[in-house]
């Protein structure tokens, strides 16, 4: 339930930021923002998961687990907000759809990939 919960929490976060200021990601125009938007979420990911995962002592099965419970709340969450793109984001062109749906199967996809990250053993 805590992974469900942190889910839900990350979504809201990502999603008020990209309501307030994803005019500055999602932009054709600037493909260098677009980029790094691309590239800055995967430390975002790491921070945002890794450290619960060693909080919470979890074994390999367990961060699999937790990866996929995180990712779930907000992959669902975005079926409504994209089929409602335009009154959502109305800071964003309606073009910027695709970049922003994009990045969202890259975003879910890294921390579901953290599940799959060994610890490091001494």
């Amino acid at each position: 339930m805590f992974f469900l919960l942190w889910g839900v929490l990350v979504w809201l976060g990502a999603t008020g930021v990209f309501k307030l200021a994803g005019h500055f990601f999602f932009s054709p125009e600037n493909p260098t923002l677009m980029i790094l938007s691309y590239l800055l979420v995967i430390p975002l990911i790491l921070v945002l998961t890794l450290p619960l995962y060693k909080w919470k002592q979890l074994n390999d099965h367990e961060k699999l687990k937790a990866a996929i419970f995180i990712a779930l709340p907000g992959m669902l969450l975005d079926v409504i907000v994209l089929l409602n793109f335009q009154e959502i984001f109305t800071n964003l062109s309606p073009d910027a759809d695709q970049y922003f749906a994009s990045w969202l199967l890259w975003a879910y996809s890294l921390i579901i990939v953290t599940g799959f990250l060994k610890a490091k053993t001494k």
